[in-house]
């Protein structure tokens, strides 16, 4: 009689894909079969940002590896940017490849997809520190998304003379960004 295996059972197979505007934005809708899990991930940039926020450890890691679907991104552009070519130096993605995943309607995937969830993570960030000011009246209909999109491209001293935009294409530099924002929320940094 043989030996019983001892490899672990066959994992569902995990797809993820663009929809529309979910039911619950605060997560993304879940479908399973016997042979597949896939995510309904939300293609509003709002409803993104919020799923990014409240997305259980598995959803959020299943979101870094299959991307962020290209209507975020061209929330993203619209929100932050002055053009896609803007983008396009950010999360250092050739122009063909950019055009390709538009055109095809493609998910940003890999250290693209992980830049776009980096911004995203850096506005609801911003957003945060200013709930927490609710007694402060700039903080009162502040645009976020334009101040993101501004700070990302000044120098900062805490990153080496280095704007954000040039390190938030690496983990460590996505970090090293979000302690400096810490740092400024505590006052350390003017």
């Amino acid at each position: 009689m043989p030996a019983p295996s001892k490899r672990a059972p066959a994992s569902p197979k995990v797809e993820s894909y663009a929809m529309g505007p979910l039911e619950n934005p605060r997560s993304a809708q879940v479908v399973r079969d016997a042979t597949t899990v896939k995510f309904k991930l939300p293609v509003k940039l709002d409803s993104f940002r919020a799923l990014l926020r409240t997305a259980p450890l598995a959803e959020r890691v299943q979101i870094e590896r299959e991307g962020v679907p290209y209507q975020v991104v061209k929330g993203l552009i619209d929100g932050i940017f002055d053009s896609s070519t803007e983008f396009q130096s950010f999360v250092r993605i050739p122009k063909a490849t950019f055009t390709k995943k538009m055109r095809d309607r493609s998910l940003f995937a890999g250290t693209t997809g992980q830049s776009v969830v980096g911004l995203m993570e850096l506005i609801n960030r911003v957003e945060d520190m200013l709930a927490a000011e609710r007694d402060n009246e700039q903080a009162r209909g502040f645009d976020v998304e334009k101040w993101v999109g501004e700070w990302i491209q000044r120098p900062q001293p805490a990153l080496g003379g280095l704007a954000p935009a040039d390190v938030m294409d690496t983990p460590t530099g996505r970090a090293s960004v979000m302690r400096v924002l810490g740092a400024i929320q505590s006052g350390a940094y003017q």
